[in-house]
């Protein structure tokens, strides 16, 4: 059961209840599914009923919550709809009518499990942050750590502090204007970004483990999903437009680490010495 909670609001009412009824939808399959009173036969049809409702459903959305991005200029808008067609490709690349009940069933399975865990950590990593985009790399002072963003937690904030760090070093880099060819420069500022992110998601997610934080499971998917767009930098794209595109990646990253920050790690406990 794949729940809507408050982490998923993106505070925008309608893209909110659509993606409320698009959790519903994917949970009535799920729990079509696994209904082990009915016949096989009988679940794969009304499984692929449903289905029939989750495309159209999901194309109607997309397009809603892509209008929306181009009307307040999001800079996320081309990233979106990659990720749209993503998804919109998967739940038609499966065709059940050429299938057998037995295997029917079996692909049904596997997909809903990559729909759903897409679209969860989807709305979690980029849906949330829509309309939240600040142009961070003209301002460095938001790039400085401060007191609003401690969670108490001294481990957390001293890599969040680290994190701001690298993230202001490549800003910097991307401004000075003394350094003719600072591919290889940025190359390794990012290098380092990934690894420290990776391993500060390790760091926070041992840490909520160790107190039974009852919000890990929401923190690991949303951290997945970052580390993949993570993975995703390509700096080849940079071309002859690098000030750019490293403008847009550093807002990206810096919007993201401040939302993450002030409205899911700081709801994460300190624990408690005297335990």
């Amino acid at each position: 059961m794949y729940q809507f909670t408050d982490d998923c609001l993106t505070g925008y009412e309608i893209i909110d209840n659509e993606h409320r009824q698009l959790f519903t939808t994917i949970n009535t399959i799920s729990n079509v599914l696994a209904d082990e009173t009915r016949e096989p036969a009988e679940v794969l049809q009304s499984a692929k009923d449903l289905l029939v409702i989750l495309k159209e459903y999901a194309s109607t959305h997309f397009a809603h919550e892509e209008n929306y991005m181009n009307e307040i200029h999001d800079p996320e808008l081309v990233s979106q709809r990659k990720a749209h067609a993503e998804f919109t490709a998967k739940v038609n690349s499966v065709d059940l009518d050429t299938m057998d009940v037995s295997k029917g069933i079996r692909v049904l399975h596997d997909m809903m499990e990559y729909l759903s865990l897409w679209l969860y950590r989807h709305i979690l990593a980029s849906d949330t942050l829509i309309g939240k985009m600040k142009a961070v790399h003209t301002d460095p002072v938001m790039l400085a750590f401060s007191d609003k963003y401690c969670t108490g937690v001294e481990i957390i904030d001293r890599q969040h502090r680290r994190l701001f760090e690298i993230l202001s070093d490549l800003n910097e880099l991307n401004r000075d204007e003394f350094i003719p060819d600072k591919y290889d420069a940025i190359a390794d500022v990012v290098e380092e970004l990934k690894d420290y992110t990776v391993k500060h998601f390790q760091d926070e997610e041992r840490y909520m483990q160790s107190i039974q934080y009852g919000g890990l499971t929401v923190q690991q998917n949303v951290h997945q999903s970052f580390i993949d767009k993570m993975d995703r930098i390509n700096l080849d794209e940079m071309d002859d437009n690098q000030q750019d595109y490293l403008d847009d990646l550093i807002d990206f990253l810096a919007s993201w680490l401040i939302n993450h920050i002030m409205n899911m790690d700081q709801k994460i406990p300190v624990r408690d010495e005297k335990e």
